[in-house]
């Protein structure tokens, strides 16, 4: 019997601090066929509610793990093999897991940091070293934590910096002097001087897209390559739905029903994402800063689609067919020169429902640009 004919699915490390998940359903039943990619199981954390996807193809031979229970990060909770193999070889395989010890999380975790830029404070956590690295952006009313799936899969080969942008998570609120969207932009650039940072890849979500692309048009040599994620400003802004719901919303209503926007699968989100906004909310100059922003979206007209079309810098957009929060506009109305990537089914928070996906594109982008450049 070869071994690489039985595989274990394990709970997931699903960013740098989870360190347990819940099971809320299983989407196969034992003895199912499954192929690469199908969904298997929810999986809750503190988060974020997610499927737990099929690495391997085969059959799902055993259940271990119970809806409703919670288990470590690393625990075996379901067997899928090949249906030749024997019975007897699952059950052995099986034992042998159960007497493993399901590992903690790394105590030895990243912690975030800050840089003082012309008297602002800056929050950003850096993740691996060497190579290029990738700068990541959120989106508005968005941290660094959005990209607990996605930074740690990438920071295996490269240094990553994930930024909290002016006015969001451990960065100043004080929006004075900061303008427009380019003067965000342009506080970034400082932060890569901080960090002696000559060139980096943007990945940016939403409102983090639109500061990326600022970014590379007015230091071109300085951005590699650019990867959006339902990109605000390519010809549409948020619904104003949304840019007033996100001032506006004040209670947990309020709040569950904005975040709801952002789902494709009303279901991932989670009572910890709805308390985790409202603290966000309440704390002193958040709400002017997230006026400010919505201000800046909603006049950005053509200046960004423009400056799109003239940029050389590779571009890639990955857009949820079922973005709530900033509608795909359909492929003919984009800039000729960016590479698309619909995502069928997928709301506004891809590297949050699809993580495994866009790292996957992630990785493709950045390392077919470098080798481009090293030919």
């Amino acid at each position: 019997m070869d071994a690489n004919d039985i595989h274990a699915v394990v709970v997931p490390k699903w960013g740098l601090t989870m360190e347990e998940g819940v099971l809320t359903a299983w989407h196969v039943a034992e003895g199912a066929d499954v192929a690469v990619g199908d969904a298997l199981v929810d999986v809750e954390t503190s988060k974020i509610s997610n499927a737990l996807e099929a690495h391997h193809a085969g059959v799902l031979r055993r259940q271990i793990g119970r809806v409703g229970e919670t288990y470590r990060c690393g625990t075996v909770i379901g067997v899928i093999a090949s249906p030749h193999v024997p019975e007897e070889e699952i059950t052995a395989f099986v034992a042998r897991q159960a007497r493993a010890v399901a590992p903690l999380a790394d105590q030895s975790t990243p912690a975030p940091q800050s840089a003082e830029l012309d008297g602002r404070r800056l929050r950003f956590l850096t993740c691996g070293a060497d190579g290029v690295p990738i700068l990541f952006l959120h989106g508005l009313g968005g941290d660094l934590n959005n990209w607990l799936f996605v930074q740690p899969a990438l920071s295996a080969s490269r240094a990553t910096y994930a930024v909290d942008l002016p006015g969001h998570g451990g960065s100043s609120k004080d929006m004075a002097g900061i303008e427009c969207l380019a003067g965000v932009a342009e506080l970034l650039l400082a932060f890569l001087d901080h960090l002696a940072s000559t060139r980096v890849h943007v990945v940016g979500h939403s409102l983090g897209a639109a500061i990326g692309i600022i970014l590379a048009s007015r230091h071109p040599e300085r951005v590699q390559s650019l990867t959006l994620l339902g990109p605000a400003g390519l010809g549409v802004t948020p619904t104003p739905q949304f840019l007033e719901g996100l001032v506006a919303a004040k209670n947990r209503r309020e709040v569950s029903t904005l975040l709801k926007m952002f789902l494709a699968d009303e279901r991932r989100l989670t009572r910890d994402m709805i308390e985790e906004f409202l603290k966000y909310k309440r704390l002193d100059g958040v709400e002017e800063a997230l006026r400010r922003y919505a201000d800046f979206l909603s006049n950005v007209g053509s200046e960004l689609p423009a400056a799109v079309a003239k940029l050389e810098t590779p571009i890639h957009v990955i857009w949820g067919s079922r973005d709530g929060v900033i509608p795909f506009p359909g492929a003919r109305d984009l800039p000729a020169n960016i590479v698309l990537t619909l995502l069928e089914g997928e709301g506004h928070l891809p590297h949050l429902e699809k993580s495994t996906e866009i790292v996957a594109v992630i990785e493709r982008v950045v390392t077919a640009v470098e080798r481009r450049e090293h030919r």
